[in-house]
């Protein structure tokens, strides 16, 4: 299975264990600064969210602005887990109201399928976003070593 892209500058604090040249590290350095424009001015919900769902969009956008990780690019993933939270939070209303277990069949209600499956998909979209304890310890790790590379040597790319 393949491992998840890391950025360059990630990869570098690491030590270049993929032994890229320092035409490839430059290279990828330039195209990664494409994307570190972050402006929570233009991290405005999607029209076609709801009123709940955009009232949750907001609030992730506000959480993670000081982080400064999301930006104009992540606007359909932060939509789709306003979205999600939204509908899980019906459903949980739905199993409160009817309980756990169907009263014509006996049989455990339907809703607690729904809710396990939009509580992953919850699970992994906040873990993408850094929603998580362990991926916003991750993170942490990232800007940790990114304020250290200044201060020390991490590499043999530091002494130009």
């Amino acid at each position: 299975m393949a491992r998840p892209a890391k950025s360059i500058r990630i990869q570098m604090i690491e030590g270049n264990t993929n032994n890229k040249s320092r035409e490839e590290i430059t290279k990828r350095a330039k195209a990664e600064e494409k994307f570190d424009v972050v402006s929570s001015d233009h991290m405005k919900p999607p029209d076609t969210l709801g009123s709940d769902s955009k009232k949750v969009f907001r609030k992730i956008v506000k959480l993670m602005e000081p982080v400064g990780i999301l930006n104009e690019a992540d606007i359909d993933l932060i939509a789709t887990y306003a979205d999600t939270q939204v509908v899980y939070t019906q459903v949980m209303a739905q199993l409160e109201m009817e309980g756990v277990v169907d009263p014509e069949t006996g049989k455990p209600s339907k809703f607690i399928r729904e809710r396990n499956g939009l509580a992953e998909l919850l699970r992994k979209l906040g873990d993408k976003m850094g929603l998580s304890p362990q991926s916003r310890a991750q993170i942490a790790n990232t800007i940790a070593g990114l304020a250290n590379a200044g201060k020390e040597k991490v590499n043999e790319w530091d002494e130009d």
